[in-house]
């Protein structure tokens, strides 16, 4: 019993570090923030740890041993025309050409909120989680390192921390934007990307179907992000937009999808 609770408790360690002398200061603020502790010496197994450096900042565990996971939107696959910023792609025809305000009610670490900002969308990304929360925050102001990111960033995304399914029903906007949690379909020897690994290991489950249910009172379409062979989290999509590896599966207010169960 003393063992399972020991291992639940280093499951769920969250923590802080500067490793940079200037930045020490910064620790205390952001560890209450991130409903997290001050970290110091090796990191354990089951630990998650936000790590600041001079001019960046990383998520760093157990298995990383050179470097950890950086929290930044600059890699981000900013090309135009039939690149990653084309609103032809499936993601940009779900959203929908007429929309100008996205609400991204699973933000989690926030590529898809920062993708469809750099694709011309007002997007505000919420999540629930204060680690995960921070994480997408300190992504957020890492931008101001680059300029002509910060200049879409700036003012494209707005972060919000809280329980979408409550904060919906006193928001709208055009489109709403869920990326439900869903294991990879691989080989068993095959694990997800890192940062699928840590929301898996960070996020709490929720109610996919009632989150799109108040998705729909919300905005009049709600895109729903699944993989490929996966089931819709309601039946019969309005519209759906299929790419290799996953489709976007649209619901329209004007449906009759309020009132199924």
């Amino acid at each position: 019993m003393v063992l399972a609770l020991l291992r639940s408790s280093l499951m769920s360690q969250r923590s802080v570090e500067a490793r940079d002398p200037a930045r020490r200061e910064e620790v205390a603020l952001l560890a209450r923030r991130a409903g997290a502790v001050s970290g110091d010496g090796p990191i354990q197994a089951g630990e998650y740890r936000i790590v600041l450096f001079e001019d960046r900042e990383e998520l760093w565990d157990a298995a990383n041993r050179r470097r950890g996971m950086p929290l930044s939107f600059r890699s981000l696959d900013r090309r135009t025309g039939a690149g990653n910023l084309s609103r032809k792609q499936p993601l940009g025809k779900a959203i929908g050409g007429d929309s100008t305000t996205v609400i991204d009610a699973t933000a989690g670490l926030g590529h898809d909120a920062a993708l469809l900002a750099c694709m011309g969308w007002n997007v505000t990304a919420i999540e629930r989680d204060p680690f995960i929360a921070t994480m997408l925050e300190l992504s957020k102001e890492d931008a101001a390192r680059d300029p002509d990111l910060w200049e879409i960033l700036a003012s494209g995304l707005s972060v919000c921390r809280g329980d979408a399914a409550e904060m919906l029903g006193e928001l709208s906007a055009d489109t709403v934007y869920l990326d439900p949690m869903f294991t990879a379909r691989r080989k068993s020897s095959a694990l997800p990307k890192k940062p699928a690994q840590v929301l898996q290991a960070l996020a709490s489950e929720s109610d996919d179907a009632a989150l799109l249910h108040a998705g729909l009172k919300a905005a009049p379409r709600v895109v729903v992000k699944r993989p490929s062979d996966g089931p819709p989290i309601l039946e019969s999509p309005d519209l759906v937009f299929a790419g290799r590896l996953v489709r976007y599966d649209v619901y329209l207010a004007s449906g009759s999808h309020l009132s199924r169960e």
